[in-house]
């Protein structure tokens, strides 16, 4: 028996079959990056953001971008066009460290010179004060889709979560799969959680902690001048990166009060330190739904500490808007703690 010809043809078996495996991936293009796949009717298909997300943010059919982690992500780009006039993506990311914040805006701005808003959720990401902070989650972050050389992607792609991703993607075209995400971005991802239960909320926020909540002004502060935020400094890159002319609202997002009762003082002087950030700033709007007031004592309106209800998005959507529009947001859950001047 031959045995060196068995193997050249088992090689060459192989090599083919991993040829049409690699043309299959490139044709059916998942992350839209391939520089020569055919004109599809594509949608964001992988269920890592940040995989999705580069080829929205270089969508030339946008020019307002909402970002942050998933305190931002129920903001409905639709919605706040509808009442900006405005073409909104949201690419809020789960759990999106300050540095991937950071490269998913660099991409937008790069292809979006003439960008009209900017919303940015700050949260305890910006806020923190670890003086080492993460650049990167669990979750795989590919540098290679955040450059504007789309053909050194190819050689990322050779892999099988790329092959699972095309065959979700002709799933998707044949009709026999929804998109992950909608083409600006968005995704109700309460949608897939189970029916409201209030027990099951109340341990999730309170543990077995008292469920009474104090009242808390939570004001900026500059009372630690010692302390350090170091995110911080990526916020002050990412402010002074965006278009002079496109008008930015940074949002404190409304976490549960029991969560916000753990940290006063550290929200107080973030927010103190984020008016300081953007005082040299003419076109930016500092929004704050994060202190304890009524909606944000209300448990019906969240499913844990950090992540509220579509019905206050829905809200928060109407005051972004109007801070957009150079309006005064309604009073009673929201204060404005810098105007556009």
């Amino acid at each position: 028996m031959d045995y060196a010809r068995i193997l050249r043809r088992l090689l060459l078996f192989a090599a083919l079959f991993a040829g049409v495996l690699y043309a299959f991936i490139l044709v059916l293009d998942p992350y839209q990056n391939v520089p020569f796949s055919p004109d599809l009717p594509r949608a964001p298909i992988a269920t890592n953001q940040r995989f999705s997300y580069p080829a929205v943010a270089r969508d030339p059919r946008f020019d307002a971008l909402v970002m942050g982690t998933s305190t931002s992500r129920l903001l409905d780009p639709a919605r706040l066009g509808e009442l900006t006039g405005a073409r909104f993506a949201n690419l809020a990311m789960n759990s999106a460290t300050a540095y991937e914040q950071r490269r998913i805006h660099e991409l937008f701005v790069r292809h979006h010179a003439d960008m009209r808003f900017l919303v940015l959720g700050v949260d305890e990401v910006w806020c923190t004060r670890k003086t080492d902070p993460e650049q990167y989650t669990f979750r795989a972050f590919p540098e290679w889709m955040y450059d504007e050389n789309r053909w050194n992607d190819l050689g990322y792609l050779f892999n099988d979560k790329a092959l699972e991703d095309a065959v979700r993607m002709l799933e998707l075209l044949l009709g026999k799969r929804e998109p992950k995400y909608r083409r600006d971005g968005y995704r109700d991802f309460t949608a897939d959680f189970p029916p409201w239960d209030a027990a099951a909320v109340a341990r999730r926020i309170y543990g077995q902690g008292s469920t009474r909540v104090p009242d808390l002004p939570v004001m900026p502060s500059r009372a630690h001048p010692g302390w350090r935020f170091a995110q911080l400094d990526v916020l002050a890159g990412i402010l002074d990166a965006t278009p002079p002319a496109t008008t930015v609202v940074l949002v404190f997002p409304p976490l549960h009060a029991h969560y916000i009762a753990r940290l006063p003082e550290v929200f107080a002087e973030c927010k103190g330190r984020v008016l300081d950030l953007v005082a040299p700033h003419e076109n930016v709007v500092v929004l704050d739904y994060l202190y304890v007031n009524a909606l944000t004592r209300e448990d019906r309106n969240y499913w844990d500490p950090l992540h509220f209800a579509r019905a206050v998005s829905v809200r928060m959507e109407s005051d972004i808007a109007a801070a957009l529009r150079g309006r005064e947001p309604r009073a009673g859950h929201v204060r404005t703690l810098a105007r556009v001047r």
